[in-house]
């Protein structure tokens, strides 16, 4: 048989190979376009129909309930006829804790208030004189913004203060000279639970330490009034000051110069005490100088019932005053004495 007589089978055959062919490439072009462009995704199968989601217990209650399988276990006869002496121990236990517990609260709420101090020697150098107890008055004199502050502190301290004598404020002072400390003590001093002598004179003992900060603790207590007796306490130590403290009790000292503390200066003047009077004397110029140029001191804090108009005919007061102090033995005192006087007269005239 030759090839012509077989036209018809090998056009058959050829036509099958190309639609296999054919067929092949069609399946196959797709796998190779996603190969190329990475569309194959390799999540899990998971099915798109909304009935998957009426299933679904995302935001929903589920009630669970949780079985102890041992909870239903029979003791046996052994542990019937132990006694549970764990537990009774235990209860005693927490009894007795609970009753000391008790026992403990009421011996701290029936405990009185006490105060811890340190006892410090006396100063037998210091006496309070018939002329440091004159016209201040003390807590009668003004009061200062620092003495308001000790006041709140005081009164938080509430208990600590309660029923203190004059030496135990003595030694807690002196013995913990802090400023919490000395806040107490000035508001004790304002309610008169201390008299001056007894205040003024821890003060004093405080300002004639020789530590600077115990010195300023005292210029702090000292500085909450505008009285004599005050003026006359820092004064009387100011030689003996650090160079810092000195600065700050002249401050102080000069906020006598306005009106409603002059009576304060006037009474100094009349001080034993050579260095307060000559102190007293400068305040009194410097105050007049003030005066005659239109000033007003800014020393010292404004305190009710001060009167500021620091005007020269407030100072005629101390012409009699600076008139005795004038024969004054101590030369300096009488210098001062002259000049202030000279000085206090011919401003008057020209009024």
């Amino acid at each position: 048989m030759s090839l012509k007589d077989n036209k018809l089978e090998i056009a058959i055959i050829a036509v099958a190979i190309v639609l296999i062919g054919g067929v092949g490439n069609l399946f196959k072009a797709p796998v190779q376009r996603a190969l190329q462009t990475s569309e194959l995704s390799f999540e899990m199968i998971r099915p798109k129909s909304i009935l998957a989601a009426l299933f679904d217990l995302g935001g929903r209650e589920v009630s669970r309930s949780y079985v102890n399988p041992f909870g239903n276990k029979k003791p046996t006869e052994a542990a019937k006829t132990t006694p549970n002496t764990e537990d009774k121990t235990k209860s005693a236990a927490a009894t007795t804790k609970t009753a000391q517990k008790k026992a403990e609260d009421k011996k701290d709420q029936d405990k009185k208030p006490e105060v811890s101090v340190r006892v410090v020697d006396g100063n037998p150098t210091f006496k309070a004189g018939a002329d440091d107890i004159s016209t201040g008055n003390g807590a009668g004199g003004s009061v200062a913004t620092g003495a308001g502050a000790a006041a709140n502190d005081g009164k938080k301290a509430g208990t600590d203060k309660d029923s203190m004598t004059a030496a135990q404020w003595r030694n807690l002072v002196l013995g913990q000279p802090t400023k919490e400390n000395v806040n107490k003590m000035v508001v004790a001093y304002m309610d008169k639970e201390l008299n001056d002598a007894e205040f003024y004179g821890i003060v004093k003992e405080l300002l004639q330490n020789s530590n600077s900060e115990t010195q300023a603790l005292g210029l702090s207590a000292a500085s909450s009034f505008y009285s004599s007796t005050a003026f006359n306490t820092v004064a009387s130590g100011y030689k003996s000051y650090s160079t810092e403290n000195q600065t700050k009790a002249m401050a102080y000292l000069l906020g006598f110069a306005n009106a409603g503390r002059l009576s304060a200066l006037a009474s100094s003047l009349r001080s034993s005490d050579e260095e307060v009077v000559s102190l007293a004397a400068e305040v009194v110029v410097k105050g007049y100088n003030s005066a005659k140029e239109g000033t007003v001191s800014s020393q010292g804090n404004r305190s009710r019932g001060d009167a500021f108009e620091n005007s020269l005919k407030n100072y005629t007061q101390f012409v009699t005053i600076f008139k005795e102090l004038q024969s004054s033995t101590n030369s300096e005192i009488a210098s001062l004495a002259g000049t202030a006087l000279s000085q206090i007269q011919s401003g008057v005239a020209t009024l």
